[in-house]
């Protein structure tokens, strides 16, 4: 998972333009527990920054999804190093130096190869209510998470960090 924070509450004035890549394993559905977390920042993210986005990924400030997934996982780790994030939605690459890559794209369309666009809408989501549907793989290994998919399902969604539905 992705995420960018442009600013909001607490001392988050200050991760404008802060960027990372979080691994999230569950060993089972994901409202059973039990599962794991890593964090993955820039070199250069402060440790100020580190305590205002724990906080944020563990629930601590309210606001979904983090405050129903925050209690579902622990903490494993966090790893500070370079990221690389490439294109946007669904056609996006990262690569965390050390940690692993993924990439995704859209669906294609098997006989001509254009892409063939697909999407869920929820009206009633609390997570999320729009995913664009694509494919992805990645591999990861940091902190004890050992992760490789292939031609995984792969969703692209906005969601509003303050939303307490």
């Amino acid at each position: 998972m992705r995420f960018s924070l442009f600013g909001g509450r607490r001392s988050l004035s200050d991760t404008v333009d802060l960027s990372g890549i979080a691994m999230l394993d569950w060993p089972k559905a994901i409202h059973d527990g039990g599962g794991k977390a890593v964090f993955i920042v820039q070199p250069d993210t402060t440790e100020e920054q580190i305590g205002c986005l724990a906080q944020i990924y563990t629930g601590q400030l309210g606001g979904n999804p983090w405050a129903i997934l925050g209690t579902t996982y622990e903490v494993a780790g966090l790893v500070k190093t370079p990221i690389t994030i490439d294109g946007t939605g669904l056609k996006i690459t990262m690569s965390a130096d050390g940690v692993g890559s993924a990439s995704g794209d859209t669906f294609k369309n098997p006989v001509t190869g254009e892409p063939h666009e697909a999407q869920i809408v929820l009206p009633d989501g609390f997570i999320w209510t729009k995913g664009e549907c694509g494919v992805g793989s990645f591999t990861a290994v940091a902190e004890g998470l050992d992760m490789k998919y292939n031609d995984s399902n792969w969703i692209y969604y906005e969601f509003d960090w303050a939303d307490d539905r």
